[in-house]
């Protein structure tokens, strides 16, 4: 497992499945939940804290598209009710977390906007795992 100063946070990189794991405190039960079909969020629930994050297809995610960062929508809070996805937006664009995820509102029609993120892991921090032997 790395630890990475500058960001304050422990990550454990696998090369051969290309996922990445961050964890923002220590490992014990959590609620996980799907945001996108690539991306975890594991929650304690009683403290109220986002515990870690896994992006699975990491290379993928990190790589920008011609027009910028590849977003995915955030489809897993379709299902929860209303409180518990108010507590999930509030951790996942708080820190910890918004240094590793941006996540904004696409508004196609007034009535129904959704959420969607990409990547927001430090540049350097990519570089490094990406071209790593």
């Amino acid at each position: 497992m790395a630890h990475d100063r500058a960001i304050a946070e422990r990550f454990d990189y696998d090369r051969e499945s290309d996922v990445l794991e961050v964890y923002f405190g220590d490992k014990r039960r959590v609620w996980t939940i799907e945001l996108t079909e690539n991306i975890t969020v594991g929650i304690d629930r009683q403290a109220e804290t986002v515990l870690s994050l896994s992006f699975l297809d990491f290379s993928r995610l990190a790589r920008p598209t011609t027009s910028g960062p590849r977003s995915f929508p955030i489809t897993g809070l379709a299902e929860l009710p209303d409180s518990e996805r108010e507590l999930v937006l509030r951790l996942i664009t708080s820190p910890p977390v918004n240094r590793w995820l941006d996540v904004s509102t696409v508004e196609t029609l007034p009535d129904s906007p959704f959420a969607v993120a990409h990547l927001e892991a430090p540049a350097e921090l990519v570089e490094r795992l990406l071209t790593a032997a």
